[in-house]
């Protein structure tokens, strides 16, 4: 019992001490896009058009994902190399000079064209440190701990209240500094990860990786030759957390509000605290899975989404006049993938060896939501246009989960932890 209790109280403490960069990254994700019309208007104000403008500011904000495949790829590479401590370290580092810089930077109107060339830097290299920290943090947790499942339940948890967080703070900056408030939230992230940064210099690097006799020179293409069924069938896997992070988190509301009509603050209210519950949610279904069959849980969500994906898209279509039909539709839209997000950091990371994880979890958490990211806001306008507002965006949740089931089927047994 005694055994149980410490190790209990170990997990907990490694993954909050591990989450803090995760809160942070999604922290930072919501930040850009709750403060871009301020942003916009400090380093892109010179750009007459109004429709060049929102792409070049949307182009920014998607610039930092769409390299993390690349920043993932050489994080994973430190990482399989070096050590899970040292990269992931480094990166909330990274983060924060580039978060600081951001936020004291001068605007256009002061340094000129120089100054946007300047932040969609900063932005870049962001999006590469960011493309190893997440991944690191769920490597060095799963390695680091017995109880592997109430760790990366904390893990993840910590992660999805950043968006919780962004919005509650971006409240706050908003009426305390008014324009200036995009440059304390940025300033504020910045102090925040230098604290994850002071946190994880003080960890000890995990003893699966300091137990390996041989390091991957070359992980990335060792996982390509050899375990290239594994990395597709993970990508997929994560599809339905990513489908969580992008179209639920971020796609969600513009889609009720656009779409639908529904009243913006009326959404937001009611988001803040369904997300509350599925930050629950979240933990929850990782502590369970230290106790049942986490593959067939994960399935079950799957299958749930692609069943009430309609319903739930239906329910909202309703709800324009009665917020019980949204707050509904939002239950299932929300807790459903929040079970799968609660779990997926133990599958991917049980299907890599201990020599190519860092690099396989990296590549595939990071592939997966470039993949969703990239396509499914995009995907989901056009279906809407084509098949009504209710179809058109039930089909992304179905085919989200289609995709998770099918990299289930694609999995191999467990690899051995060398």
């Amino acid at each position: 019992m005694q055994k149980s209790t410490n190790n209990d109280a170990e997990a907990r403490k490694v993954a909050i001490l591990a989450g803090t960069g995760g809160m942070l990254e999604f922290y930072d994700f919501i930040l850009y896009i709750l403060f871009s019309a301020q942003i916009q208007a400090q380093f892109f104000d010179s750009i007459e058009s109004d429709y060049v403008k929102d792409i070049v500011t949307i182009a920014v904000f998607s610039v930092a994902y769409i390299v993390r495949p690349i920043g993932g790829f050489l994080v994973g590479w430190m990482g399989d190399n070096i050590g899970r401590k040292k990269s992931f370290a480094f990166t909330i580092l990274v983060m924060s000079a580039c978060m600081l810089l951001m936020g004291i930077m001068p605007s256009y109107a002061q340094w000129g064209i120089i100054a946007p060339i300047l932040f969609i830097i900063l932005r870049i290299i962001q999006g590469l440190a960011l493309g190893g920290e997440l991944p690191g943090a769920i490597v060095f947790v799963y390695e680091s701990v017995e109880r592997k499942g109430i760790a990366l339940g904390i893990l993840f948890t910590m992660v999805f209240a950043g968006f919780t967080l962004g919005d509650v703070m971006s409240l706050f900056f908003n009426y305390i500094f008014g324009d200036l408030a995009w440059r304390a939230a940025f300033i504020s992230g910045s102090f925040i990860a230098l604290v994850g940064f002071y946190i994880r210099s003080h960890l000890s690097e995990t003893k699966m990786f300091l137990a390996l006799e041989e390091k991957q020179k070359f992980p990335l293409k060792t996982i390509l030759e050899n375990h290239g069924r594994i990395l597709l069938a993970t990508i997929f896997i994560v599809v339905i957390v990513a489908f969580d992070g992008v179209m639920v988190s971020l796609y969600l509301p513009k889609y009720l509000t656009t779409h639908l009509g529904i009243a913006h603050e009326s959404v937001r209210h009611i988001l803040v605290g369904v997300s509350l519950l599925g930050l629950i949610v979240i933990f929850i279904s990782g502590m369970i899975s230290d106790y049942v069959d986490y593959i067939k849980l994960y399935k079950g969500a799957a299958w749930l989404l692609m069943i009430m994906s309609y319903p739930a898209y239906y329910l909202f279509s309703i709800g324009i006049n009665h917020t019980g039909y949204v707050l509904a539709g939002l239950l299932l839209v929300v807790l459903i993938p929040a079970i799968s997000t609660g779990i997926f950091m133990r599958i991917i990371c049980d299907a890599f060896s201990t020599s190519v994880r860092f690099s396989g979890v990296a590549m595939a958490y990071n592939l997966s939501f470039a993949l969703v990211g990239g396509f499914a806001p995009l995907l989901s306008e056009i279906t809407i246009r084509l098949m009504g507002k209710i179809s058109g965006a039930a089909i992304i949740g179905v085919i989200c989960a289609i995709l998770t089931l099918i990299g289930l089927l694609l999995l191999k047994p467990k690899a051995e932890h060398d």
